[in-house]
């Protein structure tokens, strides 16, 4: 389908109003902390953390709720000129520039727009959806009418033909340029011009594309749509809630960043550290990494050169590298049941071999993260078993997954297992905010 992907009049903030955009907008709901959401409270009355995640309290009901609330809030912005309408619809070229592990700047690049919700086909998945974080998005959706963050998706394009229609004079209108407590500059320009807009729909509609990130928010929308096409009862199919709100961006570009997430394991019944290490003796080689949780993440990603590996610290404080031998992964492709893609990856075979095998830590459990924490980087890991030792029996180092491996999964029409990726850095919520109706909220 030819438009496939079309610009949107979306709604943004306006500065002059509520001043710098980095005191109004905020991360995506679902890696906000309590703590973090009080602070973006405290940080601006206009916060879009009101409209994404509102507080929630002892005395709400039916009638006065956090999604009550939202939409109230919503109003209140468009009211004061807080958030304002575009004047006509447009691309939107949002840029993150950020500094990686090695020291080095990079710019990732992506293009905010709506994605026509297909019956069949469409946005390819790769990870597993909870029923929680939908229900809990879809009365946010039905409350506001909008959608303050994107789905993240990505496209492989080494002609990299979008940058040459971006790179043409007077394509780009810069809009804003602004930094974030955590480094991270953020730049957001439209395009408008009428031909720029129907090249880039037509070279955007055309490439396969795969979630990067917003799986929930994607799957919300597309119940959403539903539920309002046997709303309307005859639908044209160009009402705003026929569409999702998508960043797209290159996979040929040196700010596609994925990371690893980490795991620690705790109240694992009956571990103990020796009988665990022998049991994993069987099957992978146990190689010592030192007491250096940072040298411990460098020898794992040497290791993942030859073959599948995790990094496990143990409460002697000695990291070990775990290199599964090639004769043990060949068993577990064969025999795990998974997808030859699925099983192939070091965090199937973590999670199928080892939590749930060895350990005895059930799929359920570890959706429950009733055995299981996450953390997103070496210092949060670091900090956790300085802070906490006690509590962690065991903490674990992945290597960062692939472009083409989460390609491969997505395009079988399978899944990861849960917080296998990171794409680096997060997009910001509040930036461009989509209509999900005519009439707004």
């Amino acid at each position: 389908m030819a438009d496939r992907v079309l610009p949107v009049q979306a709604f943004r903030y306006d500065p002059e109003v509520v001043g710098s955009l980095g005191d109004v907008l905020a991360p995506p709901y679902d890696v906000i902390s309590p703590e973090h959401q009080q602070d973006l409270y405290a940080r601006h009355p206009a916060n879009v953390v009101r409209l994404i995640l509102g507080q929630q309290y002892p005395t709400d009901t039916d009638d006065d709720n956090r999604y009550t609330r939202s939409r109230a809030d919503l109003k209140a912005f468009l009211a004061s000129g807080a958030i304002k309408r575009d004047a006509g619809p447009a691309f939107y070229v949002y840029e993150q520039s950020f500094r990686i592990e090695s020291g080095r700047t990079v710019t990732r690049r992506g293009v905010v727009g709506r994605w026509r919700i297909q019956e069949q086909g469409g946005l390819l998945a790769h990870e597993r959806t909870l029923d929680g974080p939908k229900q809990d998005r879809f009365r946010l959706f039905r409350a506001t009418s909008v959608v303050c963050s994107q789905v993240f998706t990505f496209y492989s394009d080494p002609r990299r033909q979008v940058d040459a229609i971006l790179a043409e004079p007077g394509v780009m209108q810069p809009a804003t340029e602004f930094p974030c407590a955590d480094g991270v500059v953020h730049r957001l320009s439209l395009v408008t011009r009428p031909d720029a807009v129907e090249r880039l729909s037509m070279v955007l509609s055309g490439f396969t594309q795969f979630i990067a990130d917003g799986h929930h928010r994607f799957e919300t929308t597309k119940k959403y749509r539903t539920l309002r096409r046997a709303e309307v009862g005859q639908p044209t199919g160009e009402e705003p809630f026929n569409f999702a709100s998508v960043y797209m961006a290159n996979t040929h570009q040196d700010g596609l960043v994925i990371l690893p997430i980490y795991r620690l394991l705790h109240g694992v019944p009956g571990f103990e550290p020796a009988a665990f290490l022998r049991m994993v003796a069987a099957e992978c080689d146990v190689i010592p990494a030192g007491a250096d949780i940072r040298e411990a993440s460098q020898a794992l990603a040497g290791s993942g050169e030859t073959g599948p590996s995790v990094a496990f610290w143990l409460a002697d404080g000695v990291w070990r590298i775990l290199r599964v031998r090639p004769e043990a992964h060949e068993a577990f492709v064969r025999d795990c049941g998974l997808h030859p893609a699925v099983a192939a990856l070091d965090v199937s075979w973590l999670h199928r071999r080892v939590l749930r095998g060895l350990l005895g830590i059930t799929p359920e459990a570890q959706a429950a993260q009733t055995n299981v924490d996450y953390r997103h980087s070496l210092d949060d890991v670091a900090e956790a078993l300085a802070q906490d030792p006690e509590r962690y029996q065991a903490a674990v180092l992945l290597n960062p997954v692939k472009v083409e491996q989460i390609e491969a999964v997505a395009a079988a029409g399978e899944r990861m297992p849960q917080k296998s990726t990171f794409f680096y850095p997060k997009i910001i919520s509040g930036l461009v905010i989509h209509p999900l109706e005519d009439e707004v909220p």
